[in-house]
């Protein structure tokens, strides 16, 4: 399917947007995770359930990084 140059513009800066919110969670996230696995104490149910998040922002950053760069050819 054929889309516009505009089109393609328009769905880049959007999935673009995206991506940089989901940066700016899986940060936080990282974050979560090292002040979890430091503290000397450690609730494990807390950093598997950091762990996780972590994990599955990092799952959506990488298939927003591959549409981008589908986007960008």
């Amino acid at each position: 399917m054929q889309r516009s140059a505009l089109g393609v513009i328009t769905l880049r800066r959007e999935v673009a947007a995206r991506y940089e919110r989901i940066h700016r969670l899986w940060v936080s996230a990282r974050n979560a995770y090292r002040r979890l696995h430091d503290e000397p104490i450690q609730n494990l149910m807390a950093l598997r359930a950091a762990a996780q998040r972590l994990d599955q922002l990092d799952r959506g950053r990488a298939a927003l990084r591959r549409d981008l760069k589908a986007l960008s050819d």
